[in-house]
């Protein structure tokens, strides 16, 4: 399974622990990041017959809203514009379609074999999280040469999670249209794009049902790209010529995490199924702002865990690294904590749904009515 990657930032202002990894970072730079609002897509209903090729054909396609072009996962700066990466989506009753395009002068892939380490490859990936949750998702990969792999998580890597990669997509349709030749250093190449039908009926949970109009989920795409060299003719994957040892791939994603890990389901996108195109968010600002707030003393816990041995038991000794990002504090928003060394509880109101959403010490997610109990701290 592919390692939780670490967040690095110039300027140290402290060395911690972030999940049992270790991760030297500037502690504030790095809340800021994580601490955006994720990007929203309102996704298109379709009564087309799609046919699923590779292109856009469709004349439906040309109704869907192109996401923004991908941008830097941890610090949501623009990439090169000749590997820009950019999605668009519609959905039936059956099926959520995407078709993805990306720019690329060098076409190579490697790897055949159904369920491998696909990004290892150059390689598009997918995570879904119909319910909005941390746990309980659903992540794709493909390559150049349409091999996949598809797995299932019960919760992040962060988190002790480890992949399902048993579980597949059933029904899948998927096509991939190379503008070039596929794995030929001797020419330069263009794009090559993915057309995929996913049964939407493969990523529903506990007996939920297909999405209707209304439905908002959490979703996340990312380009995998490698730096590639040409040996004996052939493409193989960059080596730095000091240590000898592979230069990391970069990811470029749609919806910027601020930190180099794929598996923050927190920081996906959102959602939102249609039969209408709005330029209106759907999203309520307030309300984004207090979920991040409660993330943030989640990431606070761990830090201060990181330093002490133990969670902070109240959130005055939290309030030693708060730096009121996000214009909000613990205070302001009448956000509570229960906790002991060893777990925790963290709570805040959303006004707009009338809920109390909480996260607790695993990063797990907990939405209650108002009339839940609340914790005095």
């Amino acid at each position: 399974m592919r390692k939780i990657k670490s967040l690095s930032v110039a300027g140290i202002a402290m060395v911690l622990l972030f999940y049992g990894a270790a991760n030297a970072q500037d502690s504030n730079t790095s809340y800021n990041r994580l601490l955006q609002i994720p990007l929203q897509y309102t996704v298109l209903r379709t009564t087309e017959k799609m046919i699923i090729d590779g292109k856009e054909d469709e004349k439906d396609w040309s109704k869907a809203s192109w996401t923004p072009k991908f941008t830097d996962i941890e610090t949501g700066s623009q990439i090169d514009s000749i590997q820009e990466a950019r999605c668009k989506m519609l959905w039936d009753d059956d099926f959520l379609y995407l078709f993805v395009k990306f720019k690329e002068r060098d076409l190579w892939a490697s790897i055949h074999t159904h369920d491998a380490q696909v990004f290892q490859d150059n390689a598009f990936e997918m995570f879904i999280s119909p319910g909005g949750e941390t746990y309980n998702y659903f992540e794709f990969q493909i390559n150049a040469y349409g091999t996949v792999w598809d797995l299932f998580m019960p919760k992040p890597y962060r988190n002790g999670g480890i992949g399902l990669t048993s579980w597949d997509i059933k029904g899948l349709q998927k096509a991939v249209y190379l503008d070039g030749t596929l794995n030929n250093p001797n020419d330069t190449d263009k794009s090559w794009s993915i057309e995929l039908a996913v049964p939407l009926s493969s990523v529903s949970m506990n007996g939920s049902h297909n999405p209707s109009i209304g439905t908002i989920w959490r979703m996340n795409f990312s380009k995998v790209q490698w730096k590639l060299d040409t040996v004996n003719g052939a493409y193989v994957r960059q080596k730095d010529k000091v240590t000898g040892k592979l230069f990391q791939e970069h990811y470029s994603v749609w919806s910027p995490h601020g930190i180099i890990n794929l598996h923050y389901p927190e920081r996906w996108g959102y959602v939102l199924f249609s039969d209408t195109l709005s330029t209106n968010s759907f999203l309520t600002p307030q309300t984004e702002k207090l979920k991040l707030l409660l993330w943030k003393y989640y990431y606070m816990q761990q830090e201060f865990k990181s330093i002490n041995g133990k969670y902070a038991a109240t959130l005055k000794q939290l309030d030693i690294i708060n730096r009121g990002e996000n214009g909000l504090t613990a205070k302001d928003s009448e956000i509570q904590m229960h906790a002991d060394e060893k777990q925790f509880w963290i709570q805040v109101f959303l006004p707009s749904s009338n809920e109390y959403m909480s996260v607790d010490n695993v990063g797990e997610i907990h939405v209650e009515s108002s009339g839940q109990l609340k914790i005095t701290n």
